[in-house]
């Protein structure tokens, strides 16, 4: 077995078909047919079941095509660290990011583009489980997520600074029209847009004890998947919500503003989190070194379930 036959097995089980998998590797189709001949008699498997709109994989198939991505995923890998020690702080970084992070996260990439201006940035947006899985396959490098998010052993993470809960709102939901802060009491009644009660973070479970221990149930009307469609019913006047502080700042065009809620002091804490493993280890750490400059400090994960206490927070 070869690398040859294994990328054309891959643009194959990707095609599902021989003939426009020889077209998009602009070979003849008869090498493929021969090469994946050879290897399942090499193997002793059939890999392909052929039927009238072409192949599909077999179990083995399937899982020799996992296999076999992870393998190309590390020979990219392996290219990237020796370029990237050839050529210096260059390379492509790849960084995942919650949504609620973005405000935050803006600030230190722009700092690190003004210092690193060959390095090409990769940015997505997902859910730090889906983040972390990548990180952990090697798709991503690091990511800025929230302190209470699930890690992996072998992840680094720097705390970046801390940002208060406060209740998310327009000027004609506003319950305490008149006050810099909202008392508790005077949400009662009011409608409210929150995330769901499975939410990672636990924001509305925290606001809803709160509020029974003053004697009344928040009037929840919507419970929301994500804080992007928590933002836009807000926007639309169906409810305030409860969220970080600087979430306001991703979409400042909507006309949101938070305030506090009197007697009620959480805090949510933004994190820069990354791999000792990762191929461009020396540009992971030249972001978390911009964080330093704001008093944050860097700890090591040593356990899947370890949850990050606030006391490592300044």
């Amino acid at each position: 077995m070869n690398l040859k036959q294994l990328e054309y097995f891959s643009a194959v089980a990707e095609a599902k078909s021989i003939s426009l998998a020889a077209r998009n590797l602009h070979v003849a189709q008869p090498p493929i047919s021969r090469q994946l001949a050879l290897l399942e008699d090499e193997l002793g498997v059939c890999l392909f079941l052929r039927t009238n709109k072409g192949v599909e994989l077999t179990e083995a198939g399937r899982s020799l095509y996992r296999q076999s991505q992870n393998l190309f995923q590390d020979m990219r890998m392996i290219v990237d660290s020796v370029r990237d020690i050839n050529a210096g702080m260059r390379g492509l970084l790849k960084i995942g990011m919650i949504y609620s992070n973005i405000s935050i996260a803006l600030q230190y990439l722009k700092e690190f583009r003004a210092q690193y201006p060959q390095v090409e940035l990769y940015v997505r947006l997902g859910s730090p489980g889906d983040l972390l899985e990548d990180l952990n396959k090697g798709d991503l490098h690091l990511l800025f997520l929230r302190s209470s998010s699930e890690r992996g052993s072998g992840l680094h993470e720097r705390i970046l600074g801390e940002d208060p809960l406060e209740l998310v709102m327009i000027r004609d939901l506003d319950p305490a029209p008149d006050q810099a802060s909202v008392p508790l009491e005077a949400l009662k009644g009011v409608p409210m847009c929150l995330l769901r009660s499975d939410d990672l973070w636990g924001y509305s479970n925290y606001l809803i004890k709160e509020c029974q221990r003053q004697g009344f149930t928040p009037n929840t009307t919507f419970r929301c998947y994500d804080t992007p469609m928590a933002m836009q019913l807000v926007q639309a006047g169906f409810g305030v919500s409860y969220l970080p502080r600087s979430i306001v700042e991703t979409q400042p065009h909507l006309g949101l503003y938070t305030k506090p809620i009197q007697g009620i002091s959480v805090l949510s804490y933004p994190t820069l989190v990354w791999s000792s493993k990762s191929v461009l280890w020396p540009l992971c750490q030249a972001v978390s070194g911009l964080c330093l400059k704001g008093g944050c400090r860097e700890i090591e994960v040593k356990k899947p379930e370890l949850r990050i206490p606030y006391q490592y927070c300044k």
